[in-house]
C-alpha cells in the first residue's frame, strides 16, 4: 500500500524544487550573460582593422553589423579574419571595430634568419651608413647601367649582405609592369594591403598608449589617401609584435605569416602588399626631414632583404627563407625610386639592401617602406603620406 505523504512536507518539497529551479536559471543566465560580456569585449578589443574611408569595404564584426556592401565579418575561432557579403546599410561615422585573432606563436626558425637578427631590435645601420643612405642626385638611366654606380647612387648595403651584380639588371627592372589589374581599380575590389609588423614603432611626440599615433596612424593615413584616389586598399592593424599585452619584436615576422596569408587568400584581388614601418636610428644621426609644399615631411626609404647572407665574404642563399618573389620586389623598389626622384626632390634616401627575407615574400609586389624615424613628429610622418601615395599610384595604376 502506498504511503502517504503529509500535506505540509509536498508543499515543503514543492518549495525546494521550485527555489532549485530558480537557483538553476540564475546560474544558467549568470553563465550565459558572462559569455555574452566576453564576446563583445574580444571584438571590440581586436586587431583587424579597415580604414573608416574605405569606400566599399568597413569592419564588421558578426553581431556589430556596420555599415558596408563588403563587410569584414566577425573574429573566427581560426587564426585569420573573414571577409563576408553583406546588404548596404546606413552609413555610419567611423568603422572602428576590430577583429581579435587568437595570438598563434609559431616556433622561431633556428639559425641565421630575419627575426633572429632583425633590424627593428639591432643597430642595424651605422651611423657613417646613415649619412651614405641620404638621395644623390639621380644618373642618367644609362649610367645606372654601370653596376657600380648603380650600386653607389641607389642602394646602401648592409655589411651582412652582398650586392651581385647580376641581381641588379636595370633593364629587366624597367621591363617589368607593375600596373594592377584594371578590371580591380574600375569595380573597386581591393588591390593594396597594408600591415605593420611593428606596430610599437612611434614618433618623437606620440602618445605610446595610442597606436594609432605611431606607425599605425600613418597607414591608415596612407590607406585612406590611396582609396580616395580609388586604388581600393585594405589596413590592418593586428599587432604581431604584442605577445600577451608584452612587446615581444622576436618572432613578428613568423607570427604575421598565418593572418596576412588568410587576407589575400580572401581577396585574391589584392597586388600590392607594403609592411610599412618607422625606422631607428643611433644616436648622432641626423633628422629625416625635407620639405615639400612647404611643409616639414618625412623622409622615405624602400627597403630590400635579399635572402643572401654574407658568409665571411662568400654570398651565401638563406636556404630557409626562399623568396621567389625577390626579382620582382627588386624592380618595384627601383621603379618607385626612380619615379619618386623624378616626383620630388630630397624626398627618398637610397634603397636599403639587408640579408634575410622580411616580409617580401608574399606577392611580386612586395614593399616595405620606413617613414621617418624615432627623431621626426607624428605629422611630419602623416605629410610623407602623400607623396608616398602619389609616387605608388603613379607606379600601379
Amino acid at each position: 500500500m502506498p504511503k502517504k505523504i503529509h500535506k505540509s512536507a509536498g508543499k515543503k518539497t514543492w518549495k525546494g524544487l521550485r527555489h532549485i529551479k530558480s537557483l538553476s536559471t540564475g546560474l544558467v543566465a549568470s553563465i550565459f550573460l558572462l559569455f555574452a560580456i566576453s564576446f563583445f569585449n574580444d571584438i571590440l578589443s581586436g586587431e583587424l582593422f579597415l580604414h573608416e574611408a574605405l569606400p566599399h569595404y568597413t569592419v564588421s564584426s558578426g553581431l556589430l553589423n556596420l555599415q558596408s556592401t563588403q563587410v569584414i565579418a566577425a573574429a573566427e575561432i581560426e587564426m585569420a579574419a573573414v571577409v563576408d557579403m553583406a546588404e548596404e546599410a546606413e552609413p555610419e561615422k567611423k568603422a572602428d571595430a576590430e577583429v581579435v585573432i587568437p595570438e598563434i606563436i609559431p616556433p622561431l626558425v633556428v639559425g641565421i634568419n630575419d627575426v633572429v637578427i632583425d633590424y627593428g631590435t639591432t643597430e642595424y645601420i651605422s651611423l657613417q651608413n646613415v649619412m651614405d643612405s641620404r638621395n644623390l642626385a639621380p644618373p642618367n638611366l644609362e649610367d645606372l647601367r654601370n653596376p657600380d654606380i648603380l650600386r653607389n647612387t641607389m642602394y646602401i648595403v648592409d655589411p651582412r649582405t652582398a650586392f651581385l651584380p647580376e641581381m641588379f639588371d636595370v633593364d629587366r627592372f624597367l621591363e617589368q609592369d607593375l600596373r594592377v589589374n584594371p578590371v580591380s581599380l574600375a569595380v573597386g575590389d581591393p588591390v593594396v594591403l597594408i600591415f605593420h609588423t611593428h606596430s610599437t614603432e612611434f614618433f618623437v611626440d606620440s602618445d605610446t598608449n595610442d597606436k594609432f599615433t605611431g606607425i599605425v596612424g600613418v597607414g591608415a593615413h596612407l590607406a585612406q589617401l590611396l582609396n580616395d584616389r580609388g586604388i581600393g586598399t585594405i589596413h590592418m592593424t593586428q599587432r604581431f609584435d604584442i605577445v600577451d599585452g608584452q612587446s615581444r619584436i622576436l618572432g613578428a615576422y613568423e607570427r604575421q605569416v598565418p593572418y596576412i596569408r588568410r587576407i589575400l587568400e580572401k581577396y585574391p584581388t589584392i597586388e600590392v602588399v607594403i609592411d610599412l614601418h618607422r625606422d631607428g636610428l643611433p644616436a648622432g644621426a641626423p633628422r629625416l626631414v625635407t620639405d615639400i609644399d612647404g611643409k616639414p615631411t618625412a623622409q622615405i626609404m624602400f627597403f630590400n632583404g635579399l635572402s643572401l647572407f654574407n658568409d665571411n665574404g662568400v654570398p651565401t642563399p638563406l636556404a630557409t627563407l626562399p623568396n621567389p618573389n625577390l626579382p620582382y620586389n627588386l624592380a618595384f623598389s627601383f621603379q618607385m625610386q626612380l619615379m619618386a626622384n623624378n616626383m620630388f626632390d630630397n624626398f627618398t634616401r637610397r634603397i636599403y639592401l639587408n640579408a634575410f627575407r622580411y616580409s617580401l615574400h608574399f606577392k611580386p609586389k612586395s614593399l616595405l617602406v620606413e617613414i621617418g624615424a624615432q627623431t621626426n613628429t607624428f605629422q611630419e610622418a602623416i605629410n610623407a603620406t602623400y607623396p608616398l601615395a602619389e609616387i605608388l599610384a603613379n607606379v600601379i595604376k
